[in-house]
C-alpha cells in the first residue's frame, strides 16, 4: 500500500510539472485514451517525440507510468524524454526525468551516468542564462562533486572540461560584476568580488578568451 502511495504522488507530481512548465497549450494536454497496453503508450510517446510533441509525448508518459507501474518500459522512456527535453532546451523538465530515474532506477552501475545526464542538463541551462550566478554556483559544485564521487568514471574528463568552462565562466562573471560595482561607485562590493577572484587565484593564469555578447543583448544586460 505504501509503494502504491508513492507511485501515485509520483504520477500526481508529473501532471502538476508538465501543467505548469509547457508553453505550448494553456492548461495542458490530456488523453482521451484509457486501459492500453504498456507497449501502446511507449510507441505512441515515441511517435511525438518524432513528431516534436513532446507535450503529448510527456502525456503518453504519464498514461504509461500509471496504468502500468511496474512496466520495464518506465526506465527507458525516463532517460528518453530526458534527453528529448534537453534537446529542445527544456532543462527543467530533463532535470526533472534524470531525477525521477535516479529514484527508481538509479544504482552502482548507472549513477553516474545520469548524474552526468544532470549535469548536463544544467550545463547547457547555463549558456542560456548567462547571468544566473545561483545556477552556476550549483554547476560548479555538482561538477566537483561528481569528479569526487566517480573519479573512475567514463564521462570524468567530459566534466573535468565542463568545469574548467564553468570555473573561467565564472571568472568572467566575477570581473563584469566588479566593473558594474565600480561604475556605480560601490567599492565596497567590488571589493568582495575581487576577493572572490584572488581566492581561485589557479583560475587566473589560464590563458582564455573573454566571451562578449552581441551588441543587441548588450542593452538587456545589467
Amino acid at each position: 500500500m505504501k509503494k502504491f502511495i508513492q507511485f501515485f504522488l509520483i504520477s500526481f507530481s508529473f501532471l502538476i510539472i508538465f501543467n505548469a512548465c509547457s508553453s505550448k497549450n494553456n492548461g495542458g494536454l490530456a488523453l482521451d485514451e484509457v486501459n492500453k497496453p504498456a507497449d501502446y503508450w511507449y510507441q505512441n510517446m515515441l511517435k511525438e517525440i518524432r513528431n516534436g510533441d513532446l507535450e503529448k509525448a510527456d502525456s503518453y508518459f504519464t498514461s504509461l507510468q500509471s496504468e502500468h507501474l511496474n512496466s520495464p518500459l518506465l526506465s527507458e522512456a525516463m532517460l528518453i524524454l530526458g534527453r528529448a527535453h534537453m534537446q529542445e532546451e527544456e532543462y527543467l523538465l530533463a532535470t526533472f526525468y534524470f531525477d525521477e530515474y535516479t529514484k527508481r532506477f538509479g544504482d552502482e552501475k548507472n549513477i553516474d551516468f545520469i548524474s552526468f545526464l544532470k549535469l548536463q542538463a544544467n550545463y547547457f541551462a547555463f549558456a542560456k542564462q548567462f547571468r544566473d550566478q545561483q545556477l552556476l554556483a550549483k554547476s560548479i559544485k555538482d561538477a566537483q562533486d561528481f569528479s569526487q564521487k566517480y573519479p573512475y568514471s567514463r564521462y570524468r574528463p567530459i566534466v573535468d572540461t565542463m568545469l574548467l568552462k564553468l570555473e573561467l565562466a565564472n571568472l568572467s562573471l566575477n570581473k563584469e560584476i566588479i566593473k558594474l560595482y565600480e561604475k556605480k561607485d560601490k567599492q565596497q562590493a567590488a571589493k568582495y568580488y575581487q576577493q572572490k577572484i584572488d581566492e581561485s587565484a589557479w583560475i587566473k593564469d589560464i590563458f582564455y578568451q573573454e566571451a562578449g555578447s552581441p551588441w543587441y543583448q548588450k542593452i538587456f544586460e545589467w
